[in-house]
């Protein structure tokens, strides 16, 4: 077949592709394999992942023990030790008793969890009396409902009964309801769709040390329901819809040391908590406070733990934890104050960990010099709201966390700054990985020199119609734009290779960063114009070739490639204009100066490139691919009736992998994007896989596809030898023209296949197919 090696070179084109994707993904991972992680300063030391977080160190710098990504709880000591000893007890059972099994037999049907019930008695023991046979009885006197005993009114239950688990049933509260249980010491009600809770619920369980009635959709509490529960010791409350709180009734629960309320609708308005002489954390995130008072917490003179993140608060007094003074961990985290009084924590002397994150709040001396933390959070906090001498001067600090990774060269004393990375660029290079450094220049090579040649390539050759050649030429400059963006990013990498950290702030506030990403942005998108514009003229050329469509003039196209580059220009220069007021839009997420903008949903400028990415491309991707598939469509009804020339077999061929070629450009970068909006978090990996290769590959490509792989191009430059090329006389020249060219239709056939003018994508609109 004349057309196999259309075929042939568009399946090899495309395994290459593919196979490289893959490769430079696979590198750009990083030096440890599966189940290990680097470590901090030492990326070329791997730990395995069961020694993270096992008290040991392993890497150098510790960073496999620190204390923010293994969980150690910066608050209450005793709480923490109560948690520990808890997991010791549950490694040391032999058998999966309790509640960890009756959650693993839950999980099983009706009949299988039966049988698996069965065959476990020898191991169980059950003192329980009465109980429904629906629940699993273990360990002497632990009783679990899950989901599978549909219980749908309070079941009878004995009094010897310790632990009581009831998860995913529908339960009503009456009054009295434990009134018989009073051997009862953990109570766990989740996810039972409890609304009201009695004032005499839980009178009678003078035992009882843990009370979780968490995921429900209880709206109040009444005055004494906390009654009675003189041993209770944690009280989660956390997921329903209270508004308000009966917080003087805590103070009936003399050897309270935990309190969850997170995930509900308090405001804590006029109200302030009771003196608890042992309540060591409190947990009140995700509500909607909005003030803090002086008074509100300053009974609580035992607290650890204060975890109000997310909630609404604008203002806290001054001196709302001045009486805190065993207070060990603050949260503060996405909270909208603006202002902190130097006045804050100056009081706090134990004060260990402080997180301020996702806050429009200054950094300033005052509020940072009367602390002597070891953790701090600043996530979310712009440079230009930092004091960096103030943070320099808290001397036990050992672990802070920023926004970019470049601000941790304000703070060398600091042992663990994080984040280490964005993606591409470290703390020491602008491109981390040596597989970024090797891709960029390989891609800016063959980008230049591809789409050079294929400019070279059309200046020379005069025999074909002016409107074809003015659309291959620009859209090889759009591409070649690209190339010249990529080696930017490679000269800068090596201008500041190990000390990125000195200039990273200046490079991406610049005047050049703003440039190349304009550029690159222009690239892809004029690029990105011209290949729809293309398919549609080469639909209304082809596919309805009857109707004013058989020529263009080459002023109509010079005024279409004029709109196509201001258009894209103007996507690229858009978003400097409207938010002049930030000089670092293009840099604000990677020293690469490209908005792609995938490591959160909606930072600055989200909407643009939004628009762009899922907009605009998406759009244009789209209507390549239906245009093309319509034009196929149409060739193939046309020739219904006889056999499909070599030259439209040939057509469609190269159209299938041109299609095909663009969709895996540009489906990652789009599906990227779109996982971000429904809160999937985009490893830095593939993040720099998309930047560096992906988005400047369609650029390289092109060239291949347009140009190098239609018959005449290659046989003028790979059969007839350049000597011969650049020794054509003019008269040979015309003559050549003469016999060669002749405008017709796709549909036309050609005694002369080699000498025709292509029908791919080098040959958009005017198409000379057949000789005479």
């Amino acid at each position: 077949m004349v057309y196999g090696r259309s075929i042939a070179v568009g399946i090899c084109l495309i395994t290459i592709v593919l196979v490289l994707a893959m490769v430079i993904f696979y590198l750009s991972l990083g030096p440890c394999p599966a189940g290990t992680f680097a470590c901090a300063t030492t990326q070329s030391q791997c730990v395995p992942q069961r020694q993270m977080c096992d008290k040991r160190p392993d890497c150098a710098d510790g960073s496999d023990e620190n204390p923010v990504e293994c969980g150690l709880l910066y608050g209450s000591k005793e709480i923490a030790d109560k948690i520990v000893r808890d997991a010791i007890e549950k490694k040391q059972r032999i058998t999966l008793t309790g509640t960890n099994l009756s959650i693993a037999i839950t999980a099983l049907p009706p009949v299988t969890m039966r049988n698996q019930t069965q065959s476990m008695n020898l191991n169980m023991t059950c003192d329980i009396i009465t109980y429904p046979r629906t629940c699993q009885c273990g360990q002497g006197t632990i009783l679990y409902c899950g989901r599978y005993a549909k219980l749908r009114r309070w079941p009878r239950v004995s009094m010897e009964v310790t632990n009581l688990i009831i998860i995913r049933n529908n339960l009503t509260l009456r009054e009295h309801l434990f009134s018989n249980l009073t051997r009862l010491q953990k109570l766990t009600l989740k996810y039972n769709n409890i609304s009201h809770v009695p004032f005499d619920s839980f009178n009678g369980l003078s035992r009882l040390e843990r009370l979780e009635v968490s995921h429900n959709n209880i709206s109040h509490l009444p005055h004494g329901i906390f009654d009675g529960l003189h041993s209770l010791q944690w009280l989660f409350l956390v997921n329903n819809y209270m508004r308000r709180f009966p917080m003087a009734h805590l103070g009936l629960l003399p050897r309270l040391e935990w309190l969850v309320l997170s995930h509900n609708y308090l405001t804590l308005r006029n109200e302030k908590f009771p003196e608890i002489s042992k309540l060591f954390e409190v947990y009140l995130d995700f509500n909607r406070i909005e003030y803090i008072g002086e008074e509100t917490f300053a009974k609580l003179d035992s607290l650890h733990l204060l975890d109000l993140q997310y909630n609404r608060i604008t203002h806290i007094h001054g001196r709302a934890f001045g009486k805190l003074t065993n207070l060990r961990d603050i949260r503060l985290v996405g909270n909208p104050i603006k202002e902190l009084s130097g006045e804050t924590f100056l009081h706090n002397s134990h004060l260990e960990a402080l997180s301020l994150a996702q806050m429009p709040l200054h950094i300033h001396r005052s509020l940072m010099q009367p602390l002597n933390i070891s953790f701090l959070n600043l996530t979310g906090i712009r440079y230009e709201r930092i004091d960096f001498k103030a943070i320099n001067g808290i001397r036990n600090l050992k672990y802070i966390i920023y926004d970019r990774f470049f601000y941790c060269s304000m703070t060398p004393h600091v042992r663990m700054c994080k984040p280490s990375t964005d993606g591409v660029s470290s703390f020491r290079d602008l491109l981390s990985k040596p597989v970024l450094r090797y891709s960029a220049w390989v891609m800016a090579t063959l980008t230049i020199a591809g789409n050079i040649l294929v400019l070279w390539g059309r200046f020379i050759y005069r025999d074909e119609n002016m409107a074809v050649t003015m659309v291959i030429r620009n859209l090889a400059l759009a591409d070649m734009l690209m190339g010249f963006y990529l080696i930017t990013i490679g000269v800068q990498d090596y201008r500041y290779r190990n000390e990125y950290y000195k200039v990273a702030l200046d490079w991406i506030s610049s005047w050049q960063c703003t440039a190349i990403g304009t550029l690159a942005v222009s690239s892809s998108e004029v690029s990105m114009l011209i290949l729809a514009f293309m398919s549609l003229e080469r639909f209304l050329l082809i596919a309805d070739p009857f109707r004013g469509h058989r020529s263009i003039s080459f002023r109509i196209m010079c005024l279409t490639l004029l709109g196509i580059w201001l258009t894209g220009v103007g996507l690229a220069v858009a978003p400097v204009l409207l938010w002049h007021s930030s000089t670092r839009f293009y840099g604000a997420h990677s020293g690469t100066c490209f908005p792609l903008h995938i490591h959160e949903a909606y930072p600055l400028g989200w909407q643009y490139s939004a628009f762009v990415f899922l907009g605009v491309n998406l759009l244009l991707l789209l209507m390549i691919a239906l245009l093309y598939t319509a034009l196929l469509i149409s060739i193939w009804r046309t020739r219904s009736a006889t056999p499909l020339s070599l030259l439209d077999c040939e057509f469609a061929v190269r159209f299938f992998f041109i299609v095909l070629t663009d969709v895996l450009c540009w489906a990652p970068i789009i599906v990227m994007k779109i996982w971000v909006f429904f809160n999937y978090n985009i490893s830095d990996d593939i993040y720099a896989w998309l930047v560096v290769f992906i988005l400047p590959l369609n650029s390289a490509v092109n060239p291949l596809l347009y140009t190098f792989t239609t018959p005449k191009y290659r046989n003028q430059i790979l059969l007839r030898g350049w000597k011969k090329i650049t020794s054509r006389k003019r008269a040979e020249t015309g003559i050549g023209n003469a016999a060669t060219t002749t405008t017709g239709t796709a549909t036309g056939s050609s005694q002369n296949p080699d000498d025709s003018i292509n029908v791919g994508k080098a040959m958009p609109l005017t198409l000379t197919m057949s000789t005479h």
